[in-house]
């Protein structure tokens, strides 16, 4: 134990002595915090974001037990320097909790991008599997035009429980494009609340400064016994949980290809490339790939009903769309299709503006550089409001604006077309077939849903509200659909 605290004194010492002898440069402004600790203890556990905006009409840094930390706020600046200068703003910060002790640098997410062959190569399994041109393929989009059914099915049946609905489609839909692993056959696996159980422990492992051992990394030599070191029970909690994400997956794919009823996937396609000769390495290397995708559309609800002016507006445009012009009322005569994209620009407005709700993964310099002085810009007017127009132009038609949601340069997201994808197609049939309004409580009052996003991985909090068919005349058709 005496060696055990010999090594966290000296780790103080060492940080004392690198920011004592750091080469002085000319940082952004930034709030006035405590020797050493710096601002980690204005950082809030939960909803840091509201903090950085708070901040951010003064200040353009913060510092996070003495490791300068800026805030970008404009598309241009994050443009300039995260892809112009993409070669040294790559880097993900040391993330030993998540990263480390847990275990998620195996995947994309945290693995470092400067001189890291595992990084690229993850990247070209990316590209070559789910690019552009793999998600126009027949089979990519039938996966995600099934699993959007399922959720429409449980809408329609269900409504009350829209938030489960949309979790477990969404896990099913990776699930299936990664491994194969058929939703109808009622998830023997538990493979649903296994990722989800996974990304659960990813969002509390990654939330910034909630971790001590991310700026003091001598202390995950601590053992699990010691006083103080209840990070470390946490960190095999969920690394316990990753590995499941890691291993039962990828298992039931060697199996099914054992068995010679193998389904499509990412991870059947490169199987068959490997023709059964994958090293160890690349083993892990395509397990970290298949477990880095993930999205959700709880937010489109709770948007939807909070503004029901933008939903009357993107109903309109689908039923201008979609209704037969010798009919006399506005009824659709079939769902919306990923075809019709183009030709939805306000709901494909919405699909950018629930992505703009979402904050990103932090990145971090590789060598000093300088840009622009202390400018801080203002990316929207008005950031919290619910603005599809944001991303039209005056005739109503898509502009170029960036949602941003899925980061910038090297750290691109690579799954973000199966998310444009999915999520373009889940907001317009939902639009097209339900309304979504406020709830009435028992005494007949109307229930406010509250915008309270937590977590890392922002999620808005439990709210309740009511999804029903907007028109009678719909069921049909959606039950005809969903059983084609």
């Amino acid at each position: 134990m005496l060696s055990q605290i010999l090594v966290l004194c000296l780790s103080f010492l060492i940080i004392g002595w690198a920011r004592r002898t750091r080469k002085l440069g000319v940082h952004p402004p930034g709030p006035r915090g405590l020797p050493f600790l710096g601002n980690t203890l204005q950082i809030p556990r939960d909803r840091q974001w509201l903090k950085w905006a708070e901040w951010k009409a003064q200040y353009g840094s913060v510092s996070i037990l003495g490791t300068p930390t800026i805030i970008l706020s404009s598309v241009e600046a994050a443009i300039d320097l995260l892809e112009s200068r993409g070669s040294i703003y790559s880097d993900r910060p040391t993330a030993t909790m998540a990263g480390e002790l847990v275990g998620w640098s195996r995947g994309l997410g945290y693995a470092q991008a400067s001189h890291n062959p595992r990084f690229r190569d993850l990247r070209r399994l990316f590209h070559q599997f789910m690019g552009p041109r793999a998600c126009g393929e027949a089979t990519l989009l039938g996966i995600q035009d099934r699993e959007n059914k399922r959720l429409l099915r449980k809408l329609l049946t269900d409504p009350d429980n829209f938030d489960d609905h949309a979790r477990n489609c969404t896990s099913s839909l990776i699930l299936g494009l990664t491994y194969g692993y058929p939703s109808d056959l009622g998830d023997p696996l538990g493979l649903i609340k296994i990722a989800q159980d996974a990304m659960e422990g990813f969002s509390v492992a990654s939330e910034p400064g909630r971790w001590w051992v991310d700026s003091i990394p001598a202390l995950k030599y601590l053992p699990p016994w010691f006083p103080g070191a209840s990070f470390q029970r946490e960190a095999q909690r969920m690394r316990a949980d990753l590995d499941k994400l890691f291993e039962v997956p990828y298992q039931f794919v060697k199996n099914e290809i054992s068995s010679g009823r193998p389904h499509p996937s990412f991870l059947l396609s490169y199987l068959e490339e490997k023709n059964g000769k994958e090293t160890a390495e690349e083993e892990d290397l395509v397990q970290g790939f298949a477990t880095a995708l993930y999205s959700a559309l709880t937010s489109f609800i709770l948007a939807m009903a909070l503004n029901p002016e933008v939903q009357d507006l993107a109903q309109a445009e689908i039923d201008a769309l979609l209704t037969d012009s010798k009919s006399q009322r506005a009824i659709p005569t079939r769902l919306p299709t990923f075809d019709d994209r183009t030709r939805l620009p306000y709901v494909s407005a919405i699909v950018k503006e629930v992505w703009r709700w979402n904050p990103s993964l932090p990145h971090v310099v590789t060598q000093d550089d300088e840009y622009r002085g202390y400018t801080i810009e203002k990316i929207f007017p008005e950031p919290f409001k619910f603005r599809p127009e944001r991303y039209l132009t005056a005739d109503n038609e898509a502009n170029s604006t960036v949602a941003a949601a899925f980061g910038f340069g090297r750290r691109i997201c690579p799954g973000m077309h199966i998310a444009e994808n999915s999520v373009f197609i889940a907001i317009a049939t939902i639009l097209c077939m339900f309304r979504v309004s406020k709830s009435i409580d028992e005494q007949g009052k109307v229930v406010e849903p509250v915008v309270e996003y937590d977590g890392f991985i922002s999620h808005p909090q439990t709210f309740k509200c009511k999804i029903e068919l907007r028109l009678k005349e719909l069921r049909s058709l959606i039950e005809a659909d969903l059983e084609h």
